[in-house]
């Protein structure tokens, strides 16, 4: 890694510690069939469409903070 990207990680830490727990939770959330919410446990063979809902959102903030991250690296490294 670039050490300036790595500068701009640590000056965007929370959004930097927001992805690296999604890239965590999602896979973990596939391989077990289990989505831990606050409000208890879906389960993947009991509640598919309820699972696949709560999947498919978490991606989505990962694809958006990703974009936000990575965005905010390269506009910034432009001026």
């Amino acid at each position: 890694m670039k050490p300036d990207f790595l500068l701009h990680l640590q000056k965007n830490w929370p959004l930097a510690v927001i992805v690296a727990g999604l890239m965590i939770y999602i896979p973990i959330a596939l391989v077990s069939g289990v989505f831990y919410t606050n409000q208890g446990w879906i389960a993947r063979s009991n509640e598919p469409d309820r699972y696949w809902r709560w999947v498919l959102l978490f991606c989505t903030l990962l694809a958006v903070s990703l974009a936000a991250l990575f965005g905010s690296y390269y506009l910034g490294k432009a001026r």
